[in-house]
Parts: structure tokens; C-alpha cells; sequence
């Protein structure tokens, strides 16, 4: 996954909108520089919570810091950084693990954040996860910038017209209609049924 543009968080401040996005380790200096700022500072809040589902034991602290980082140069409109530790038990083995994000809104509770940053999984939970792993589109060859946008259109289309059919977007549900055009057929003309 390429790292997250400047410009883009240049974009939504310009529309004066807010971010909150996770900074990758592809983007090693601003990640670097989060990580360094975060180990020497006190954050301005906490958050520590426990959650136990779908056989995951998980554990997170959340801490929120002003910034007054020397981020590099271009990674403008941050005002709040953000160190996620998570660790406990995944399938019964030990895990620890650490995220950085960054903020435009000058939140000061990171239980507000938590909520963001949970919010935010969610949607990866439900949406790109299914369209990384059981579409393929992580895994796809394909470098023509608008064959891939065709791609993404109709595994959206995909998608929603096996969401109103009411089928659940899993593996067994594409192996089941794949190269059943007759099967794929019916679903379209539901869907502009209803």
C-alpha cells in the first residue's frame, strides 16, 4: 500500500474537513518521527480498554499528544498525534502490537479518538477486508490505472447486488455464483426489482 499522499491531506483541508489516518511504516520518516515524539513525551490523554471477541483477548491503550513533533517537511494541518498499543491473546497466541495516527481536529480526549480509530476498523472489517481478501484486490496484476478503476467499480457493483440479495459477501457466496452467468443474471434483475 503506498503511503498516504501530502496533497491529499492538503485536499481535505482545503475543504475545510478533518483527518484522522493511520501512518504507516511506508511512510518512514513521518513514522519515525511520530514514533520518536511519542516515546519522549507525555501524551494530554489515555484511553485503555478490553475487548474479547470472535476468540480475541485484546487490550488497547490509547494515547493522544499535542504536536509539537518536527514532522518532515510537507505533512501539514496535523495537530494531534496518536500511539495505539494493543496487545493480548489472537487464536490463543501472544500479540503485541503498535500504530501510529495522525489528527487535524485538536481533540483533547483520546476516548473520542479510540471511538474514530474503532469506527474506521470497522469499516475495514467490513468492507476492505471482503474486497482485499475475498475479491483479490490486493492480489490483482493489473497496472492500467483505468482497467483497475473498472475493477474496483464492478467488484463494488459485485458487492452491493449480493448485499441487497441478501447474501453475505464471503468466499463460499463468490465460488458459488462464479461463472454462473444465468445465477449472476438473476441477482441483477432482483436488485432492479426492489
Amino acid at each position: 500500500m503506498p503511503c498516504i499522499p501530502k496533497k491529499t491531506f492538503d485536499l481535505i483541508l482545503s475543504l475545510e474537513c478533518h483527518f484522522l489516518a493511520q501512518v504507516k511504516a511506508n511512510c518512514r520518516k513521518l513514522w519515525e518521527s511520530i514514533a520518536l515524539y511519542t516515546a519522549l513525551r507525555s501524551p494530554i490523554s489515555t484511553c485503555e480498554y478490553y475487548q474479547d471477541t470472535n476468540g480475541r483477548q485484546v487490550y488497547r491503550r490509547v494515547e493522544l499528544y499535542d504536536n509539537f513533533a518536527e514532522l518532515p517537511k510537507g505533512w501539514n494541518g496535523i495537530q494531534r498525534l496518536v500511539k495505539v498499543r494493543r496487545w493480548g491473546f489472537r487464536d490463543g497466541k501472544a500479540f503485541e502490537e503498535r500504530t501510529f495516527f495522525v489528527l487535524s481536529k485538536p481533540i483533547d480526549s483520546a476516548a473520542v479518538v479510540a471511538q474514530g480509530i474503532q469506527g474506521h476498523w470497522g469499516i475495514e472489517n467490513a468492507l476492505h477486508w471482503i474486497k482485499d481478501v475475498n475479491m483479490g484486490e490486493d492480489d490483482t496484476s493489473i497496472t492500467n490505472p483505468a482497467t483497475a478503476a473498472i475493477l474496483i467499480y464492478l467488484n463494488n457493483t459485485a458487492y452491493n447486488i449480493l448485499k441487497l440479495a441478501g447474501h453475505k459477501p464471503i468466499k463460499d457466496t463468490f465460488a458459488k455464483i462464479a461463472n454462473k452467468v444465468n445465477e449472476l443474471y438473476r441477482l441483477f434483475q432482483c436488485v432492479n426489482e426492489t
